[in-house]
């Protein structure tokens, strides 16, 4: 799992905007989490249940804008609760980079 330094999340906090006010989660929601399920998986063992409950939001400000990529949306960042049905995990945050394109770092971390 890669690590980023303390000035790499200096660096994205700046390009952030404040985080939006914690919503139910939604279809799209669970549909990034199930983008990440394997990982879920592969980290807490098998689980049958994942269940997006609860999201915040953030949108990058400072995106490089190219000719390749002028015509995508901002990419964002999702903070999303996550039931389980995992016994030791009931309950985990993921992480999640829309559009992947934003940053090299992982999507799902454990802490």
């Amino acid at each position: 799992m890669a690590v980023i330094s303390r000035r790499q999340a200096e660096r994205e906090e700046r390009a952030l905007t404040p985080p939006s006010k914690t919503m139910d989660a939604g279809e799209h929601a669970q549909r990034l989490v199930q983008t990440v399920r394997k990982v879920i998986e592969f980290r807490l063992g098998s689980t049958k249940t994942l269940e997006a409950t609860q999201m915040i939001t953030r949108t990058f400000t400072n995106e490089p804008r190219s000719r390749l990529f002028d015509k995508l949306d901002p990419g964002r960042i999702y903070f999303i609760k996550v039931k389980t049905s995992n016994k030791k995990w009931p309950w985990i945050f993921v992480k999640i980079y829309e559009p992947p394109l934003v940053t090299n770092v992982f999507k799902v971390k454990f802490r």
